[in-house]
């Protein structure tokens, strides 16, 4: 609990930081982001929708963290409305089928690089091309915003999504030692460079 406090606490103080470095300081991140489609269409011909994260999705990312991870929620309420409304370097995607909430991606810009601070796809839609989605949508933001990387942490454990990382482009840098609270294991430390 406590590294997961000290990891938030560090985002939170990257991001102030971060806020009066940006050079397009005029809109936060998540406003930045009106070419982009509300409709989607997956791999399997299923429709889905895309919103920008608000204070109104706190809860729906919630119950997608509960579904994804166990019934835990790694990003409390408290983190989570510090990242999607207090935070001007943020952006969160939020995918519905239909009413219901199945997939979210939080990141937050870092001048050069976007950081991946979580992604999540209910047990339900994994492996139906969401994931992919996000990325893809993530992508483009990224050379609006002409960054030269993306960047995530993954867990050790977790081998479908350093696949789907690895075919993606992304590369591993380094391994973080007892970086997620709880069980203390370890991440993978993860960028995809991009091309100008």
């Amino acid at each position: 609990m406590l590294k997961e406090l000290i990891n938030h606490f560090q985002a939170m103080i990257d991001s102030f930081q971060n806020d009066g470095l940006n050079l397009n300081s005029k809109q936060s991140f998540s406003k930045r982001t009106n070419y982009l489609n509300d409709v989607y269409q997956l791999p399997n011909g299923q429709e889905v929708r895309m919103e920008i994260g608000q204070k109104r999705h706190i809860s729906e990312v919630l119950e997608i963290e509960r579904q994804s991870y166990n019934g835990k929620t790694p990003w409390g309420y408290l983190a989570l409305e510090n990242d999607i409304v207090r935070s001007q370097q943020t952006l969160y995607f939020v995918i519905y089928h239909e009413d219901e909430p199945i997939a979210f991606l939080g990141t937050r810009f870092e001048i050069t690089n976007i950081h991946i601070t979580n992604i999540a796809v209910i047990p339900a839609w994994q492996k139906q091309g969401i994931g992919s989605l996000l990325l893809a949508l993530l992508k483009t933001v990224a050379n609006e915003e002409a960054v030269s990387s993306i960047s995530l942490e993954v867990r050790v454990s977790n081998k479908p999504a350093q696949h789907l990382y690895k075919k993606l482009g992304f590369q591993v840098l380094r391994i973080k030692k007892n970086y997620y609270h709880g069980d203390g294991e370890d991440a993978i430390d993860m960028k995809m460079e991009l091309s100008s």
